[in-house]
Parts: C-alpha cells; structure tokens; sequence
C-alpha cells in the first residue's frame, strides 16, 4: 500500500499538470471534465481535491490569473482595454470592469492611469521617480534556441518556495549527473508581486538538460521558450529581486522601443547563496521580446 507521503506526492503532481494546462491556455475555455482528466481524477472528486490543494475553487482560480495577466497588460502594454477584457475571457468591457473592480478595488481604466501601479499587497520597494538616465539599467539583447529544463513547483512567498522547489529538484537530478558544469538554474517567478498575493505566489526551479530525462513525481519537464531576450544583470541579494524587476519594466522597457513576447521572465543563476556572500550574488534576468 502507498505511503501517504506517496500518495501526497501523486496528488500534488497530478494538480499540478491541471495548473500547467491552464496556465498554457489561459485564454481558452476551459471545464471541469477536460481538466480532471488532465489530472487523471474523476470529476466527481476532482473540484474538492483541487481545492484541497491550492486553496481556491478551479472557477475562482482561473478568473484571478486572467485578471492578474489583465493587471499586467494594463501596465504594459498599449491594447485597449476592451481588447484586454476579450483576451481575459469576459464578452463586455461592463463585466470586465466589475470583475477587475472585485478583485483589484479599483476600475481598469484607473488602475492603468496611476502614476504609480496600485499595490495590492504591500509598499514599492522603489522610488521610481529618483531614477536618472544614468541609472537606467542596459541590458544584453541575445537570441537563444528552446531550452529544455526540469522543474518543480512550488507556492508560496518566493524565498520560500525557490528553497524548497530547488531542494527537490537537487535530490533528482544530483544523483542523475544532470547537475554538471554546463547546467544552468534557473528560476521562474511567474507572479508580481504588486499583482498577486504572497501566498499564491507560483515559482518553477528549473534546471537545463542536454539528453532526455524521464521525469518523476513532482518533477516534470518543459521547454523555455527560445527567440530574443533582454538579459539584465542583478548584482546583490535576491530580496532586492523586485528593485530591478521594478527598474526594467517601469524605467527600461518604456522607453526601449520593445515589446513584450507573451512568455514568462525567468532567472539564471550564475552562483549561489552557499559559495558566496549575499552582496556578491550574481544573477541573470531574462525578459522575453519580440
């Protein structure tokens, strides 16, 4: 018989293919039964487990991540908010409106007209408005081919969550060889924090592969997307992740004269907390463009 650590494991794991799924086709429909048999779970228990584990109804948990990819639009790009609504999956700009207004308190066109973006879930880390030419950050354009990497998620506040992930992935692709000279970590924080709440918060430690590797329990495979990044250097700490992130979209990227691919950033890591001082970290940040 299974142990019930086990069978947590497969839980999470299954869940966890249903969160991928949305996620990949967040602006298509979706429903309970194409979804539970993603998980593999009959969809009659499928809605209770999937709350078990993430803590929100499937409808509510879809809903919030096409608003907050909404709030994301509304700071970044040019498109109508009438586009954005159709994009998020609501028919009129009314019913976007009170849904965006539900979750954010304020109306989109409000939101998107702030000098400085709403911050739902504590104070910016950075005075904007103190930036100069000088200290604009610039970054190295580069063209990559598709990645292949090995992940697990996790959720939660981010210094937790990469911590974890990282511990399960190690103890995978260690005694596997998969963690070589060539290997990049890398990180994805899908989630901003001035958007989501800390708790639900979805971070992906991930580690490039060069051969095919069989993916087990909590670990899964995908593929990063390739074409053209903005690649910026974070020299410090990675509590002061957000000050950069914050310097790019809001100081670099307006007045870059790019656009932003619909993939996610991602983090790469070129050394680590165990082998050097907090100041002395070094790490990559990735940002998808046309």
């Amino acid at each position: 018989m299974p142990s019930r650590d086990t069978t947590a494991r497969d839980y999470r794991e299954r869940i966890n293919r249903v969160i991928f799924h949305i996620e990949a086709h967040l602006g298509e429909p979706s429903n309970l039964e194409e979804l539970a048999k993603v998980a593999s779970f009959s969809p009659y228990h499928f809605h209770r487990i999937f709350v078990a584990f993430t803590g929100e109804p499937l409808a509510a948990f879809i809903r919030r991540l096409r608003l907050e990819r909404a709030a994301l639009q509304l700071l970044h790009l040019d498109a109508p908010v009438t586009e954005i609504a159709l994009d998020a999956g609501y028919e009129t700009p009314s019913a976007f409106t009170r849904a965006f207004a539900g979750l954010f308190g304020v109306s989109p066109t409000e939101y998107r007209q702030r000098p400085e973006p709403v911050s739902l879930f504590g104070p910016r880390p950075l005075a904007l408005n103190t930036l100069t030419e000088e200290s604009i950050m610039t970054p190295e354009i580069r063209t990559i081919d598709p990645m292949p990497v090995l992940f697990v998620r996790r959720t939660g506040p981010y210094y937790q969550a990469a911590g974890e992930a990282f511990g399960v992935l190690c103890q995978f692709a260690g005694p596997r060889g998969l963690l070589g000279p060539a290997s990049r970590m890398i990180g994805i924080s899908h989630d901003d924090p001035h958007v989501t709440e800390e708790s639900k918060f979805r971070y992906d430690a991930c580690v490039t592969i060069d051969r095919e590797v069989k993916p087990e329990g909590e670990v899964s495979r995908k593929t990063l997307a390739g074409g053209r990044y903005a690649v910026f250097l974070h020299e410090g700490s990675y509590e002061r992740f957000q000050e950069t992130y914050d310097q790019v979209f809001k100081a670099w990227l307006p007045g870059s004269g790019e656009r932003l691919r619909e993939d996610p950033c991602f983090e790469v890591y070129l050394n680590s907390p165990d082998e050097v001082k907090p100041e002395d970290l070094r790490t990559e940040i990735w940002l998808p463009i046309e």
